[in-house]
């Protein structure tokens, strides 16, 4: 994001004090604070200060850039937004996906590759947005840990992709997702299913839980969100997954080479199965929610507010 040929920024508001920014040579500016945001290397640094627990580990992060472009989860989780996006933002052209929580970058560049327009990204870790830097032109923002992102009203579009589960705080989240969305802003996040499920993967990945379907229903309605789309998804995994993760000590091997867990393996044969029966159950979510899966995917907009004098 050199000058002269910096992507337009989304509305964005102080880490600090809330108020919103103004774009200066090198960086963005608060006239209430006043603070300066330095841009460095293309990435803006929006940091007050961490909050809170850590919510990952970096050192995962080139682990994780490896594997997302072979490994059926994660191709067939892009498959499934890109789907999703396309079915339920009818006005998708015009409306800018930003990225909360953008990770290694392999979503993102692959819906940028798909036609998806991308008002930016975030992230609280610098090795992350380091990897996003070389696979998508688009605003990319350092945030704190723990602290709400400075991003501003109004956004149209939102991606919480694998990210509402590492907060202590989910609904205080979603609750400033609502306000700061435009009327008829779309949200669309993923999170991992069936808290009895929870296991070393989650351990490894700092999450602070796993979702019933019912429990993120109404932590979305209880935010102001009115929920357009909520259906599990990793079907095929489910029975695996109870059945106590039956490809074992090979996949542990594998998974701990790459520094992950054994889910993340890439094993020849499966891995191609895998997908192919993914493949399926996105034309299933198509016509009808599926009633089980590992993961869950939603879509809300927010509720409009009543007319005055209603």
């Amino acid at each position: 994001m050199s000058e002269g040929a910096r992507p337009a920024l989304p509305p964005l508001v102080c880490p600090q004090c809330r108020e919103g920014l103004a774009v200066v040579p090198g960086g963005v500016y608060c006239r209430a604070c006043p603070a300066h945001y330095p841009e460095r290397d293309g990435i803006l640094l929006l940091t007050a200060g961490r909050e809170g627990r850590p919510g990952y580990d970096p050192h995962h992060f080139e682990a994780l850039a490896r594997v997302e472009e072979r490994h059926f989860w994660f191709l067939a989780r892009r498959d499934l937004i890109l789907d999703v996006l396309r079915r339920m933002v009818p006005d998708l052209a015009e409306r800018p996906l930003f990225d909360i929580g953008c990770g290694s970058g392999g979503l993102l560049a692959f819906l940028a590759r798909a036609g998806v327009p991308i008002a930016g990204a975030c992230d609280a870790y610098l090795e992350s947005l380091s990897l996003v830097k070389g696979k998508v032109s688009t605003p990319l923002l350092l945030v704190d840990e723990g602290r709400l992102p400075p991003l501003g009203f109004p956004q149209g579009l939102l991606g919480l992709f694998d990210v509402l589960e590492h907060l202590d705080d989910d609904q205080g989240l979603l609750r400033w997702t609502r306000s700061v969305l435009a009327p008829g802003g779309v949200l669309v996040l993923t999170v991992p299913a069936h808290p009895f499920l929870f296991g070393g993967i989650d351990d490894l990945a700092h999450h602070r839980r796993r979702y019933r379907r019912r429990e993120l229903e109404e932590k979305l309605v209880a935010a102001g969100f009115e929920v357009r789309l909520l259906t599990h998804f990793m079907a095929p995994l489910f029975p695996l997954l109870v059945g106590g993760r039956w490809l074992g000590e090979r996949l542990r091997r594998r998974g701990a080479a790459l520094g992950l867990g054994p889910e993340f393996a890439i094993v020849p044969g499966i891995n191609g199965l895998l997908r192919r029966l993914l493949s399926l159950e996105r034309l299933w979510i198509r016509a009808f929610p599926v009633p089980f899966g590992s993961s869950i995917i939603a879509v809300a907009t927010p509720v409009s507010p009543p007319e005055a004098g209603g």
